[in-house]
């Protein structure tokens, strides 16, 4: 078993080469394929501003590699995060160059492996032994880690439309198109219920969906679709 200081270092590593990919990304501009300035925009692409979410849960994890080396953190860092979110950080980092790269399957690929990651962790912390014991708890560990488990659902959902489906043109889609952006509204509007009527009262993951489905409804203009 590695040493908890090994996995907290390593962790604080993780997040400053995970902040610098996506500032770098997000600084781009248009022409570097940034997922923050809409490239490989589908009929489900939600207006710029959602990724406003993204910020704000970079935000939390830098208050969560600091948190972690505080005592009442170890438990929760050594036996539930682990190594998990030096992986995270790895392959959201890997998404992003794939997805800027126009390797468009090999990305949707990448955001399961992503998916499983988180979920792990989230659902570690549901149980009862890792509850949150104080404030600090809850903002540093349990709700970054909430928040991206939701957003990583979103990302999983722009990342399969962009391998499925065309790209947005001025053109109405067809229907078989509109058909598909239904189904994945109804799913992620399911979702954003499932968090709080889970049994879990989740109400940050299911605010992430419902900003993702308000973007959604703010940037689309295809009738059946807003």
């Amino acid at each position: 078993m590695a040493h908890p200081l090994i996995i907290k270092i390593s962790n604080a590593l993780a997040y400053v080469f995970l902040l610098s990919a996506n500032i770098y990304s997000g600084l781009e501009g248009d022409e570097g394929g940034s997922p923050y300035h809409n490239s490989h925009e589908t009929y489900i692409t939600p207006a710029p501003f959602v990724f406003g979410v993204w910020g704000l849960i970079h935000l939390l994890l830098g208050g969560f590699v600091i948190y972690q080396f505080w005592d009442s953190a170890n438990e929760v860092v050594v036996d539930v995060v682990h190594w998990h979110f030096v992986c995270i950080a790895l392959l959201n980092t890997l998404w992003l160059t794939l997805w800027e790269n126009d390797y468009l399957i090999f990305a949707a690929i990448v955001v399961l492996f992503i998916s499983g990651q988180i979920s792990y962790v989230y659902y570690s912390l549901l149980k009862t032994q890792f509850a949150a014991h104080n404030w600090a708890d809850r903002l540093f560990i349990h709700a970054p880690f909430t928040l991206y488990h939701a957003w990583i659902a979103v990302v999983l959902t722009l990342s399969i439309f962009a391998v499925i489906t065309p790209e947005k043109t001025d053109e109405n889609p067809i229907l078989l198109v509109k058909i598909v952006v239904v189904i994945a509204l109804f799913i992620l509007k399911g979702l954003s219920v499932a968090y709080i009527e889970g049994g879990n009262s989740d109400i940050a993951g299911s605010v992430v969906i419902a900003w993702t489905l308000i973007g959604i409804f703010v940037e689309q203009q295809d009738p059946i679709i807003h």
